[in-house]
């Protein structure tokens, strides 16, 4: 058997961003923070190149987009405008943890039961980065799950 993983549309692109969210629940550091925020960024270009953006649909998504503040952080971040760090608040932690293996216990589940707190700062603000890939894919969920 064959299998294809191929990137040529932008539901391709919408699954990758999918793939980053979750990977964000595992593990929340920087290197998948800026996986997600490239993939949730480049997301409404791929639109603008596809035949759906001939579309109202697609032509209000990418206009909503690109408005939208957290897309123009993943931007100021993707284009070296803004730097960003994770803080992670864990007082159970004896050292740095290894970010090459997966965690026994997913992050998501951590700040859920109110062990962890993490803080996404971009600049001089701070988010949730939770919250803050929710608010992505809210963006972007309604017009992929049409079909």
């Amino acid at each position: 058997m064959k299998i294809t993983h191929e990137f040529s549309t932008p539901r391709n692109i919408f699954e990758k961003l999918i793939r980053d969210y979750e990977q964000l629940d595992i593990r929340v550091n920087g290197d998948n923070v800026f996986n997600f925020v490239s993939t949730a960024y480049h997301l409404h270009e791929w639109i603008k190149s596809a035949p759906i953006h001939s579309s109202q649909q697609g032509k209000r998504l990418v206009k909503r987009a690109v408005g939208e503040d957290c897309i123009k952080l993943c931007r100021d971040i993707i284009t070296a405008k803004k730097t960003y760090k994770i803080l992670i608040d864990d007082p159970r932690a004896q050292n740095e943890p290894d970010y090459t293996k997966k965690p026994r216990v997913m992050d998501r589940e951590h700040y859920e039961k109110g062990h962890k707190h993490y803080k996404f700062i971009i600049g001089d603000k701070e988010y949730d980065p939770f919250e803050f890939k929710e608010s992505i894919m809210n963006i972007y969920k309604p017009y992929f799950q049409i079909k």
